[in-house]
């Protein structure tokens, strides 16, 4: 083999070495962030999750292109948060008046993400699309700029399916939430609003039954609102559990402030290998 053509090699292997050493180190920062927020503010983190759930519907149902964009972007979107107390959130999510100041602040954490999410490398157009998940996104005129373009669609999808959770949480049916929100949102097509009412949250969830805590497994999906018997927030319903999780729970049953049992459901998938494992 040739000097020229070892020398290829080694940099190619380098460079994809390089590569698969971005692609873990951008994976591992957007675990970082979930957890974090789903530790710190369980209420907005739910929030993110079924936004996430959402979007995926309507990858999926759609054919999206550059959907994974969009999933993270939900995922990211309450990141701001962390910087609100719990019990804002809560009033938020309650529909209980805010101070001014109290307003002021959950209106800029859109923004706070967009900025934190703008540092990290890969990040940026994901940034872009949370920054302006509460407001009409700016459009430059640029209209060959493929990834700008991209940026767009997220930010106004996610503003949509952010809407849409509200109307649900609030109450509203989704063809109830969908036709409302036709009317806001024309620039989309009818299929967007057809997949709305398409989406069922639990289609791809088994039986739902009760666990003690120390029974729980990453992948289950919690179908509850866990509080403490004071009535603080541990884990809002729909939140998928993880190893923190499990250990957060954990701690707060050792301490008498929870109950020891939880009610969750496994998806599908997991659902079928354990009943062929048994």
């Amino acid at each position: 083999m040739s000097r020229t053509l070892t020398a290829a090699l080694v940099q190619y292997r380098l460079i994809t070495a390089e590569k698969e050493l971005l692609e873990r180190t951008l994976h591992g920062s957007i675990e970082v962030l979930t957890e974090v927020l789903s530790l710190v503010n369980p209420a907005a983190f739910g929030r993110a999750m079924r936004a996430r759930r959402y979007i995926h519907h309507l990858v999926k149902a759609l054919g999206l292109g550059n959907g994974w964009q969009y999933e993270i972007a939900a995922l990211m979107s309450q990141l701001g948060c962390v910087t609100l107390p719990p019990e804002t959130i809560d009033a938020v999510y309650a529909r209980q008046q805010l101070s001014p100041e109290e307003q002021a602040q959950y209106a800029a954490h859109p923004s706070i993400a967009g900025d934190l999410l703008s540092r990290i490398p890969r990040l940026e157009p994901i940034g872009w699309m949370i920054k302006y998940q509460t407001q009409a996104a700016p459009f430059d005129g640029d209209t060959e700029d493929r990834q700008k373009a991209d940026m767009r669609t997220g930010a106004e999808i996610l503003r949509l399916v952010l809407d849409f959770e509200t109307l649900i949480r609030q109450g509203s049916s989704r063809t109830e939430a969908a036709h409302s929100l036709r009317r806001k949102y024309k620039g989309f097509t009818s299929r967007y609003f057809e997949a709305l009412v398409e989406l069922d949250p639990n289609a791809e969830e088994s039986e739902v039954r009760r666990y003690w805590v120390n029974e729980l497994a990453p992948g289950m999906i919690i179908q509850q609102d866990i509080r403490t018997f004071a009535g603080l927030l541990v884990v809002s319903k729909g939140q998928e559990v993880t190893l923190p999780l499990i250990l957060k729970l954990k701690n707060f049953v050792e301490k008498k402030a929870i109950t020891g049992d939880v009610t969750v459901s496994l998806p599908r998938p997991a659902a079928a290998g354990t009943a062929a494992g048994s």
